[in-house]
């Protein structure tokens, strides 16, 4: 195995070569110059064949092969017979020795039970994909968001040692710290509402940061970064609330979501659009909610509608419920990603984020996956 020291790498998890060599294709073809995948051989006994798996992959993955790594892409159910019974909990730990951020994937298509059932906040992000074309690209942009927002923290400029670049004692909370690299400090404290385990390490750094700057060294940084990176992509951007997802968004827009993709209707909200920024998704873009209100507030509407309205752009519809189309929604079932009603809804699920107000059930989806969700 060759690594090019120039590119950023992606590692690969994977035990069936007919997966390996499918998905390897599809991620390559999405890597551009700047990265390129590596694939740990789990068809190769390791070197050091006792103790914890975790340590065994922590002195194989010492190897100047993975020196730059930036990703850890993992299937979740692995069955390699040359590493026993690795698992994904087990790649996780390396990782973790490495200041490396986990990716993980299923083979099976996920029913809303399941991926419901899932608490995040575990330091992971979840890849819910079953397309594995979507699964590559979903890959790819995340290694460009890690790198990207660590390039955009080492820009801030830190109070203390002249020439240092990384903004970190002048935070009072991690909402604080992210609002700023994000470049949108009226986010902060909607992002502190976003509370999770991931935060407490944040917090922690930034803690220890304001106590003593001489403390804060690269592997914090590290640390910092996966902190951060996974907090965004996998919270902040899945439970609407900060961000919005289209449907979501043009179901707070109280808009049809097939007239919110009019290219007249996608301009008037265009400066509220979440881009060029860590895990940004043309494909699937996002826009900022505070920004979105501010557009409607400047025009002194009381919705996204009317705002369309008053620009001239008329005989939009606007949002109906899915389960009642008679009923504006405004809400976004994580079921069913569909607009829903708050008459036809319930929020009620004890690990969606407080600043997830967006995020919703139906009613019916609610009662049957009470068991399991800890509502």
């Amino acid at each position: 195995m060759k690594n090019n020291t120039n590119k950023k790498s992606i590692l690969l998890f994977e035990d069936d070569e007919t997966v390996i060599r499918n998905l390897s294709a599809k991620i390559e073809k999405n890597l551009g110059a700047t990265f390129e995948l590596l694939v740990f051989p789990l068809n190769e006994k390791p070197k050091k064949n006792s103790g914890p798996f975790e340590d065994r992959l922590v002195s194989a993955m010492r190897d100047d092969v993975y020196k730059n790594v930036v990703l850890i892409v993992t299937d979740r159910d692995l069955s390699t017979q040359q590493w026993g019974g690795l698992s994904e909990a087990a790649v996780t730990r390396a990782a973790q020795e490495f200041g490396l951020p986990v990716a993980c994937y299923r083979q099976a298509k996920l029913v809303p039970e399941e991926r419901l059932r899932r608490i995040p906040g575990d330091g992971r992000i979840e890849l819910p994909i079953n397309d594995q074309e979507e699964l590559a690209r979903q890959v790819v942009l995340l290694a460009e968001g890690f790198v990207q927002l660590e390039d955009m923290l080492r820009l801030r400029p830190k109070t203390g040692k002249k020439g240092s670049k990384v903004a970190i004692a002048d935070h009072q909370s991690p909402g604080m710290l992210l609002a700023e690299i994000l470049q949108h400090p009226e986010a902060a404290s909607h992002f502190d509402t976003y509370a999770c385990g991931d935060q407490g390490a944040i917090a922690e750094i930034l803690t220890m940061s304001a106590e003593d700057k001489a403390q804060f060294n690269k592997n914090d940084q590290r640390v910092l970064i996966v902190a951060l990176g996974v907090w965004i992509a996998d919270l902040v951007m899945q439970y609407p609330g900060v961000l919005l997802n289209e449907i979501a968004a043009a179901s707070y827009l109280d808009i049809h979501p097939t007239d919110f993709r009019k290219e007249a209707v996608r301009n008037i909200f265009k400066e509220a659009e979440y881009k060029n920024l860590p895990f940004a998704n043309p494909q699937q873009p996002m826009w900022w909610r505070h920004s979105l209100d501010d557009l409607i507030n400047e025009v002194g509407v009381t919705s996204g509608l009317e705002l369309c309205s008053s620009k001239g752009i008329k005989r939009l519809r606007f949002c109906p419920c899915s389960v009642d189309d008679k009923l504006h929604a405004g809400y976004y079932c994580m079921a069913t990603d569909a607009p829903i009603s708050a008459e036809n809804s319930s929020g009620r699920v004890s690990w969606f984020p407080p600043g997830a107000d967006l995020a919703r059930l139906t009613k019916k989806t609610y009662r049957k996956l009470a068991p399991w969700i800890g509502a």
